[in-house]
This record gives structure tokens, sequence and C-alpha cells, in this order.
């Protein structure tokens, strides 16, 4: 990742905690971490709690000139327009 805070956490542990964040974003029905996720990834969502204040922070707290950026990129088609949603976490 991007920024210092994110380094005492496992990749494994950041993308797991970006997955939470991206179904609660995504407002999906499933949005809990259940019994499969555990088993798939090792962790359970209280495991996941301090990734996931770090993750959201960051994406948050991100520089406006590196979020334009991304924006401008995740905007485009074929991206499906991510950069379109709002962040609501």
């Amino acid at each position: 990742m991007l920024d210092a805070s994110l380094l005492k956490f496992k990749p494994s542990q950041i993308a797991a905690a970006s997955l939470i964040l991206s179904v609660k974003q995504l407002k999906k029905k499933d949005s809990h971490w259940g019994k499969e996720l555990e088993r798939f990834t090792g962790y359970t969502q209280e495991d996941l709690k301090d990734a996931v204040t770090e993750v959201r922070s960051f994406c948050v707290e991100i520089n406006p000139k590196f979020i334009s950026t991304l924006r401008y990129k995740f905007s485009k088609p074929e991206y499906s327009k991510v950069a379109n949603h709002p962040f609501k976490f």
C-alpha cells in the first residue's frame, strides 16, 4: 500500500479489510464477514477490526492530488467508472 501506517498489517489483512469496505461501499446484502470468508482467509471480522479502521482512514485522508489522478483513471469505462461512487463507509 501507499501509506506507512499500513505496514504493520500483512498484505492479506489489507486485502481482506479492503474487501469488507468495498462490500459496505456497494451495499451488498451479504455484507457480513461469514464463516466461509473466515475459512478462506483465516481471519475473523474481529481480527480485521484495526486493519479496516486504518484502511478506511487512508481512503478518507488521501492526498487530493493523488486522488484526482486516481479518480480520473478509474472514471473511465474500462474500469467500470468505479470512481463515480462516493465513499460511504
